[in-house]
């Protein structure tokens, strides 16, 4: 065997998990529920609301929701202070935000 020797250093690179927020628990249904949409008004956000909306419909009839023009809309939607208040005053049990670009 030769004296040749090598070694090697392996980092994690994932570094340390530990999330300060946590999501809120999923619904069982959608079923009854209202739901706002909140969009950040980036890719195709005024086709791919409507098409949700459709398509929720269609497998929860009894959903009721509320659309991005009556709750929030467009980029700068960063005051969440507002949007929590707006959410509640809607009385949303959900919400869909986005679109991503």
């Amino acid at each position: 065997m030769s004296g040749n020797t090598t070694r090697l250093r392996v980092h994690d690179p994932t570094g340390a998990s530990g999330a300060s927020l946590s999501h809120a628990p999923r619904l069982d249904t959608l079923a009854g529920k209202t739901i706002c949409e909140i969009s950040n008004g980036m890719w195709e956000y005024q086709r791919v609301f409507p098409a949700l909306r459709e398509q929720l419909k269609k497998r929860f009839p009894t959903v009721r929701i509320i659309p991005y023009s009556e709750v929030v809309s467009g980029p700068g939607h960063e005051d969440l202070d507002l949007v929590s208040r707006l959410v509640k005053e809607k009385g949303c049990d959900a919400v869909i935000s986005g679109m991503a670009a």
